[in-house]
């Protein structure tokens, strides 16, 4: 509660914050939410604040944050211009189907309290139509009357599967003004998140049976965890699609990368995962038993659905509830049902991916599976997550990861800037005992390079390795297919996209910002160490960046 005996509107805000659990708030700073800026700073038990220089970040760190803890984080988002700049890390955020409650100021709606020109050209007559093709849902109450109840609707709203992102707009006189005398707020105790959606016994009853006479049955997982236990009950190879971590990296039946799995089953289980035509070609010859929650997330803004795919069966449901469900119908086995050829293949290729990893060299620069694998190497033994990998997920093929939750996926919505934000979120969440690990591309690194100043401030225990290419490699490798068939010269493919020249210095960015920093990294040795030093500065409590140089530019 605010110490000064006059309660304001923002005050009652702050304090539905705490009640609701949230823990951190970041942003940029904004007047149109002064109002909850100055509660926040001056409200006992208030959450932490999160200062960062750019919106994007905000948003990153609470997706990073909300994968992490499995709750929402609150980012402030000034007014029109605040919720521009973070408009793509939104929706990289709804993509994901993390929750998160963002909040922004607005006005004065009042027009004859406004400042000349800055009030007017920040006020928009409905400001959530900016976002609101992705967020889950928007409100602006007009009277602090309504305000829990649209809160904790905010809040249930988030959380409930598939979660996503919630917008809620405050006007800047509800937020300054002060409180009606007598208010009393609404508790948020009575509003309980719904339930998952959950398959009928019927519905588990004919999954159940379709697996039990497959004979080569196999499971992708998207939006699951726990897998482990339902692929040993069946002795299913899984594809994990990188969303979570379904089932521990190292696991017998772990086939993600594994060429052919998907081929040679005749059943396949997808565990609510957006995209199929990835891993099932356009024709699979397979049956295929459809779990989801994908459709309930449809907008006609955006294809980020996927294709529509054909299926023996669509359940409605929550992953997690189904694996528990067939499990239970499906153990115990009869026998052990997993097929040695395919142990054995997945066994083979884990080994020849690390031995090629560790063995891989390059003249001026370190390979990027290297890079991974040496990266590895110094982890083992310590307790740490993978808040950002690479996009080829190489990591999964050479490292054992076996803890839930231990990788956080991607950013799934292709906006850059996202990976050291994430980081900063995930280490918010995990505190000081856990490394939050960032495997950085150069480019998305300085597409917001001033979330190492929040990093830093933050003294957070943050691993930074960037694999420096110098280029915009997506870009690069699109300029080389298009020229190629046009018949023209892949020469150029540099153009436009390589960061060679001049080169930039990454460590005395990092420096300069306040984050321990070594490189550029040229050769495999020199990286050991650096990657011992940057641990030693990492289990100090500081953040560390270490700048390798990989093939590219």
């Amino acid at each position: 509660m605010s110490a000064s005996a006059t309660r304001y509107g923002s005050d009652a805000i702050v304090d539905l914050m705490i009640e609701g659990g949230i823990e951190h708030v970041a942003f940029n700073p904004g007047a149109s939410f002064r109002g909850i800026h100055d509660s926040l700073v001056h409200t006992e038990g208030a959450p932490r604040v999160v200062l960062c220089m750019h919106e994007a970040v905000s948003v990153a760190a609470a997706q990073g944050y909300a994968k992490a803890a499995d709750q929402p984080m609150a980012v402030l988002l000034h007014d029109v211009v605040g919720l521009q700049n973070a408009s793509m890390a939104i929706y990289n955020a709804w993509c994901d189907r993390v929750p998160m409650l963002l909040i922004g100021g607005t006005g004065p709606k009042s027009k004859a309290r406004r400042r000349p020109w800055i009030d007017w050209v920040h006020t928009a007559s409905m400001q959530a139509e900016q976002v609101r093709d992705y967020v889950k849902w928007d409100d602006e109450p007009h009277d602090m009357a309504s305000v829990p109840e649209s809160f904790a609707r905010a809040l249930t709203t988030t959380r409930a599967e598939p979660a996503g992102p919630v917008y809620l707009c405050y006007d800047v006189d509800l937020q300054e003004d002060s409180l009606p005398e007598g208010y009393v707020a609404e508790s948020l105790s009575a509003y309980a998140p719904p339930a998952p959606p959950a398959a009928s016994p019927a519905d588990l009853d004919e999954l159940g049976d379709a697996l039990r006479s497959a004979e080569r049955p196999a499971i992708i997982a998207g939006y699951a965890s726990g897998v482990d236990a339902l692929a040993d009950v069946l002795g299913a190879p899984v594809v994990d699609k990188g969303m979570r971590l379904a089932l521990p990296t190292s696991h017998p039946l772990n086939a993600t990368g594994v060429k052919g799995v998907l081929e040679e089953a005749d059943v396949v289980l997808a565990l609510d995962v957006d995209e199929l035509r990835g891993p099932l070609g356009t024709s699979p010859s397979c049956k295929l038993l459809n779990v989801s929650l994908g459709h309930l997330r449809l907008r006609g803004w955006a294809h980020d659905y996927g294709p529509l795919q054909p299926a023996a069966m669509n359940v409605t449901a929550s992953a997690d509830s189904v694996v528990a469900g067939l499990v239970e119908r499906l153990r115990p086995p009869t026998a052990d049902r997993r097929p040695p050829d395919v142990v054995r293949r997945i066994a083979e290729a884990r080994e020849e991916w690390r031995h090629d990893a560790a063995s891989a060299d390059a003249d001026g620069c370190v390979p990027l599976e290297r890079l991974v694998y040496e990266l590895g190497q110094a982890l083992s033994g310590e307790r740490f997550v993978l808040a950002n990998g690479t996009n080829q997920r190489i990591e999964h093929r050479l490292w054992d990861m076996s803890e839930p939750g231990q990788y956080l996926g991607w950013h799934q919505g292709g906006g850059l800037g996202y990976g050291l934000g994430a980081a900063i979120g995930a280490s918010l969440a995990l505190g000081r005992d856990t490394i939050s690990v960032d495997v950085q591309a150069d480019g998305d690194l300085l597409y917001l390079p001033s979330g190492l100043w929040t990093a830093a401030q933050l003294s957070l225990p943050v691993l930074i390795v960037v694999h420096n290419n110098r280029q915009y490699g997506n870009t690069v490798e699109h300029a080389a297919k298009i020229a190629s068939a046009r018949g023209r010269s892949t020469a150029k493919r540099y153009e436009g996209a390589g960061l060679g020249e001049p080169a930039v210095g990454l460590a005395e960015l990092a420096k300069s910002f306040g984050v321990w920093a070594t490189g550029p990294v040229a050769d495999p040795a020199s990286l050991k160490e650096a990657l011992e030093e940057a641990l030693a500065v990492v289990r100090s409590g500081r953040p560390a960046l270490v700048d390798v140089l990989t093939p590219g530019f």
